[in-house]
């Protein structure tokens, strides 16, 4: 087994940057996911979301590893648990492979965080363990697999930054929201918004895909 960790400060505040992890796809610094299906959503009575997500997506495995694993296709499948609490100011999502489980399982998960000391920074901590059950060959394959983890981090970056600014646009574009001495139910109520525009979103991307004969 072989693990990878990376830590990054974005330059806005914590509620900006979930926002933007909410609508994180589809963006086009990070095209590999093609797809985003929410299996089952739910909202507690303090304002918690906890979310389960499939991610179709074209994960990037090095040449060498698909032929070693057998990879007719970098196509894989995603199963992603995410939970959303604003009483604790945190948003935490945990993924794992559902495709070539069987040889190789990948877990990922990361957390944002407002930064200890500026509330206008926010904190991302990102884990990624790989474990490949391919007999005299696991260690070889677990060090190229993290070695593109770590090539690819900054995709993941780049796209909430590209989110965030495309949510600045639109917002500046709306009447602004009233005051309201319940900024849970506000938080809540931008986040179930912008769940069902990202569905809407998707929908419409995949519709496009296959119209123009994309093979999704």
């Amino acid at each position: 087994m072989s693990s990878w960790t990376s830590e990054h400060t974005f330059e806005h505040p914590w509620e900006d940057v979930v926002r933007a992890a909410f609508r994180k796809y589809p963006n086009p610094c990070n095209p590999a996911v093609k797809g985003v299906d929410v299996v089952d959503r739910s909202v507690c009575p303090k304002g918690t979301i906890q979310t389960h997500r499939l991610l179709s997506t074209e994960f990037p495995l090095p040449e060498v590893a698909a032929r070693l694993l057998g990879a007719n296709s970098h196509s894989m499948h995603v199963s992603e648990h995410s939970k959303f609490d604003p009483s604790q100011s945190t948003y935490n999502l945990q993924s794992k492979n559902l495709t070539l489980g069987h040889l190789v399982t990948v877990h990922e998960r990361l957390e944002y965080f407002p930064h200890p000391q500026d509330q206008t920074k926010t904190c991302l901590k990102q884990q990624s363990t790989v474990k490949v059950n391919v007999p005299f060959l696991s260690g070889y394959l677990e060090k190229l697999l993290i070695e593109n983890f770590e090539k690819n981090a900054h995709k993941g970056r780049n796209g909430i930054e590209w989110v965030m600014n495309k949510i600045k646009e639109e917002d500046a574009n709306k009447v602004p929201l009233q005051s309201s001495p319940d900024i849970l139910t506000q938080i809540e109520t931008k986040f179930i918004k912008e769940a069902e525009d990202l569905k809407f979103n998707m929908d419409n991307f995949l519709k496009n895909a296959q119209a123009t004969g994309s093979p999704l």
